[in-house]
């Protein structure tokens, strides 16, 4: 096996992770191809998002970390290269994705593991074989935990005590599921899963057969349990009582089922999805939820009992030559447009027919279900018959509904699930009224026609969460005005709002995530008295904003996230005195960027990599010095000089001498340094010089190396173009000798240059320097 391309200390205890922009291999996703751990390994922690998206990676062998007890969420997803994967002992919880969308074909679970959490394989879509150790202390197979793979067999581990039928979802090519012998709580018939008394059933194999009988003592049909089951004929025995949602989800080839007389409730998309042509309900019905048939496009009779008091929004699909048929005096009705809606007009669950172009709401109604018009594609206007009493819209009610262009104002609306008007065609200010609350994720996700919005609510607070106004694109104008209450604002929350060119963030905005302006028009951005209620600009604040020249940050604020300003059209910053901590690539690529000006006694103490990568204008950072980082001619240092972070990319110092205090060059610290010819190293001096720490410097033609330097970094001097000869290097051992080739440096760049007949290097007058100083030396104008 090659040598792997990192080596984890012994010593590591975690290896960070935070989300999707912050995590410990961010910058290695695309070349790391392998690791391993030095022996007595201590990790004990594997962060959330650790190597996301680390697509090389091939192997991921972990059995050397006897004390690893927890892999957290999404730490090896979308490793898609990883076909090899090793678990050890010791181990206790692998969390939500955290092997997603790799390429194994096999596991083993340690017997320590107590917990998978939801998705934790999902999309591993090559595994085909799961093995659980002897003694495996595993307590539950959640929802979805192996779905999307491709497992033939599978057996319940001796401890578990709990099964969600939807642990298995999408795995269309199960034939047979087992118990183990030693588990007191289930048995099985190969093709599912039972209670030990066989009162209840929780799962089935979707391939093991194409018609089956449940057990005649079942009373509990659990959620999920026969989704994607290709059987033709379920019979379900009389004295079942209770069947959980999705029970019978995606069961394409189901085409007749008899429900037991003693069913209650039909729960969310119990049939979502399934081949059934006809349904009775049973008496003893007395409500349907949300989307229980929804999908079922071949549904044409459908007979309800008279005491059914509520029907979830999307219950059915929208078809106008459905016949449903109330047997007795019912408090739900079906009204001249087809709306399926409650006698007393207070609530909406369906609009039943696809070609309508118009609704009228009765003004009386409250609220409008989940689904309930959703995908609609003819209609156009929805108007009220008076003044709305309106003051719930669920998730996706008029989702899809991509010729809707006008709708009226609600003066009593307090909340907007999700994806409720998602992908329609507003062309008029949506007014959210001073009732309104609460506006959940993705509530007007690519309403590209939609003008303006204003809020003026007056409650306690008003939250607008991840992505609500993402991809409106035709967004000018968002007012806050009248607004007295809490503002918070989510991810994303107006990301690729593209003519969106000018928002106030007023005293009142308590909280701003990450992305929130991302890719928007965003020109000019304010704060209402140069002062925020929170003290930390979040990543990708306002990435990708091209249009943004200027902005004055405010007094008050500590941290600027990763990638806050990163891509925006900025020339000037002026860092305030309160900012301690300057985040990863907060300033990159910002190409007009020339100068930053910090106060001279600021209060910096952190300073993540790659702050300023692709400023490849900035010329100029001010002298600064805290009590923990320094910046001496557009160079920031620790305060004791013993680390370089960074060196200002545009800075016309053409020759840099670094003193005896210096011991470490961080990762692209000098990356696109474009003017820098000669760089020393005194003897007894650095000892490390980071990842592509001098990458691009492409006038560089002199390095001196000294024998203290113990490790480089991977493409520390990647395309120096003028790197071809006279690299001053003391160490010539054969592994320091591979340790310089594989920094970008090469082989002829090595040999010795002869001064009379070299072309590169030019000669100066300037000595070594072996003193307690730095020297620089600027000869561009």
């Amino acid at each position: 096996m090659p040598d792997p391309d990192l080596i984890i200390s012994r010593s590591c205890i975690e290896i960070y992770g935070n989300n999707e922009n912050d995590y410990c291999f961010l910058y290695s996703r695309e070349t790391l191809k392998s690791f391993k751990f030095e022996s007595n390994s201590q990790l004990t922690t594997i962060g959330k998002y650790a190597f996301y998206n680390c697509t090389k990676l091939q192997r991921i062998d972990l059995m050397s970390c006897t004390k690893l007890s927890i892999i957290k969420v999404r730490a090896f997803s979308f490793c898609t290269s990883a076909t090899e994967l090793f678990l050890p002992e010791g181990l206790k919880s692998i969390e939500s994705y955290s092997f997603s969308n790799i390429k194994i074909r096999s596991v083993q679970i340690p017997s320590t593991v107590i917990e998978l959490k939801k998705n934790a394989f999902t999309k591993a879509e090559s595994l085909t074989s799961i093995t659980f150790k002897e003694g495996s202390k595993l307590t539950s197979l959640v929802s979805d935990v192996f779905s999307h793979t491709s497992l033939i067999d599978f057996e319940v581990p001796e401890s578990v005590q709990s099964i969600s039928g939807a642990f298995i979802y999408k795995v269309i090519s199960l034939t047979a599921i087992h118990v183990h012998p030693n588990n007191k709580y289930f048995v099985s018939d190969d093709c599912a899963v039972y209670s030990k008394n066989y009162t209840k059933i929780f799962s089935f194999a979707p391939n093991s057969t194409f018609t089956y009988v449940i057990n005649s003592n079942v009373t509990d049909i659990n959620f999920g349990t026969f989704v994607n089951a290709k059987c033709t004929s379920i019979t379900i025995p009389p004295s079942v009582k209770y069947i959980g949602g999705s029970a019978f989800y995606e069961t394409r080839n189901l085409k007749q089922i008899v429900l037991p007389p003693t069913l209650t409730i039909i729960e969310g998309y119990t049939f979502y999805f399934s081949a059934i042509t006809s349904i009775d309900i049973p008496e003893n019905v007395t409500k349907i939820e949300v989307g229980a048939f929804k999908a079922c496009f071949y549904l044409n009779n459908i007979l309800l009992p008279g005491n059914m008091t509520s029907i979830g929004g999307g219950a059915f699909p929208p078809n106008s030559d459905i016949n449903i048929t109330f047997k007795g005096n019912s408090s739900l009705k079906i009204d001249k447009q087809l709306l399926l809606m409650s006698k007393d007009n207070s609530s909406i669950s369906s609009l039943l027919d696809p070609s309508a172009t118009s609704i009228i709401i009765p003004s009386q109604t409250k609220i409008i279900r989940d689904w309930a018009f959703s995908s609609n594609i003819n209609i156009r206007v929805i108007s009220c018959d008076g003044i709305s009493e309106l003051e719930f819209i669920e998730a996706n009610a008029f989702n899809g509904c991509n010729s809707l262009i006008s709708i009226p104002y609600f003066p009593k609306l307090k909340q907007i699930a999700i994806q409720a008007f998602a992908n329609t065609r507003l062309s008029s200010e949506f007014r959210f009224p001073s009732s309104f609350t609460l506006l959940h994720p993705l509530a007007f996700k690519k309403v590209t026609t939609l003008p303006s919005i204003s809020f003026s609510s007056t409650s306690t607070s008003l939250t607008i969460k991840n992505s609500a106004f993402t991809g409106c694109t035709s967004l000018r104008s968002v007012s806050f005005e009248g607004c007295t209450c809490d503002i918070y604002i989510g991810i994303n929350a107006f990301a690729g709002c593209s003519s969106l060119s000018m928002f106030n963030i007023l005293k009142n905005f308590k909280n701003i995530d990450s992305g929130c302006f991302m890719n928007s028009g965003i020109k000019i951005i304010t704060f209402e008295d140069n002062i925020t209620s929170f003290y930390n600009l979040p990543s990708m604040f306002l990435k990708g904003c091209t249009n943004l020249n200027e902005i004055d940050i405010p007094k008050n604020i500590i941290s600027i996230g990763s990638e806050c300003f990163s891509g925006t059209s900025i020339s000037h910053i002026n860092i305030p005195e309160s900012v301690e901590s300057l985040y990863s690539q907060c300033f990159s690529y910002c190409i007009n960027l020339e100068q930053v000006d910090i106060p001279f006694t600021c209060n910096l103490y952190k300073i993540f990599p790659e702050i300023f990568e692709g400023c490849t204008s900035l010329s100029f950072i001010s002298d600064f010095s805290s009590d923990y980082i320094v910046c001496h001619n557009s160079t920031i240092y620790d305060k004791n000089f013993s680390h370089v972070y960074l060196h200002a990319p545009a800075c016309k110092d053409n020759y840099i001498s670094f003193d005896r205090r210096l011991k470490s060059v961080a990762d692209s610290a000098f990356k696109n340094c474009i003017y820098i010819e000669f760089v020393v190293f005194v003897d007894c001096s650095v000892k490390s010089i980071g990842r592509h720490a001098f990458e691009s410097c492409i006038r560089l033609k002199q390095i001196s190396i000294p024998f203290s330097v113990s490790s480089i970094g991977e493409k520390a001097f990647f395309n120096c173009v003028c790197l071809k000869c006279g690299v001053l290097f003391q160490n010539k051992s054969k592994e320091f000798m591979n340790i310089i080739q594989k920094s970008g440096i090469s082989n002829s760049a090595l040999r010795s240059c002869e001064v009379v007949s070299c072309g590169i290097i030019q000669i100066y007058s300037i000595p070594v320097v072996s003193v307690l100083f730095t020297l620089f030396v600027h000869r561009y104008s």
